[in-house]
């Protein structure tokens, strides 16, 4: 009997440690959209404010659910600090930027590789929905929302990306600059050669055309 009195106390105690643990630190999102219409090939940056009212710093991460790790490429996510007491008023922003690769190859086609390319826009929108994570990284903690769910080390917000498609010709500036640069650098080894040469080959070159010179001269005379 004393056995069991005894772990039921320590059982008591556990959670009571735990539930104390839980409520020490841990952070808090805020967000104004949970929609976004972007455009592939382009960079595209969101902010997310995170705050943190307990005693304790903690660290937060942002990240993607998997429903939109493909649509979101070269994520900037590293831990960002978030002291402690900060209130949901002075949220911290996290700049969240990304990537959008082209989704629309149906409607796509390059002359060069992924250069020179056109874009025939015939197909339907497309949306890709998930979650964007906010992970504290900075010990134990309970994490709520605002107007999110929540769970003990994240808080999520709901994000749906409509990728627009933006039909477009062939650019062909870049091959334009390809061509006058390339004939810059031709003219100017070309000069360099030439003025490279040894002096006295120069002197010689300058003889010979003169020599020329005084025969033509010669020739017009008679």
């Amino acid at each position: 009997m004393f056995i069991k009195r005894l772990a039921g106390v320590l059982t008591i105690l556990s959670i009571i440690v735990l539930l104390a643990s839980f409520s020490s630190a841990g952070v808090g999102l805020r967000w104004n959209m949970e929609s976004q219409v972007v455009s592939q090939g382009e960079k595209t940056c969101f902010t997310y404010s995170v705050y943190n009212p307990w005693p304790k710093d903690s660290f937060a991460r942002i990240d993607v659910s998997p429903e939109l790790k493909d649509i979101l490429k070269s994520q900037d996510n590293e831990a960002t600090l978030i002291p402690a007491n900060t209130p949901s008023s002075k949220a911290i922003p996290l700049k969240f930027c990304f990537e959008v690769p082209y989704v629309y190859k149906e409607g796509r086609s390059c002359l060069l590789g992924n250069y020179l390319c056109d874009q025939k826009c015939n197909i339907d929108p497309k949306t890709y929905s998930g979650e964007v994570l906010v992970t504290e990284s900075g010990g134990l903690g309970s994490i709520s929302g605002a107007g999110g769910s929540s769970t003990s080390l994240t808080v999520s917000a709901p994000l749906s990306i409509k990728v627009a498609c933006v039909a477009h010709g062939r650019d062909y500036k870049p091959v334009y600059f390809f061509l006058l640069a390339a004939s810059l650098v031709v003219i100017v080894l070309l000069v360099v050669r030439k003025y490279r040469k040894p002096k006295i080959e120069r002197y010689e070159e300058e003889m010979k055309k003169l020599k020329e010179r005084i025969k033509k001269e010669k020739r017009t005379k008679k």
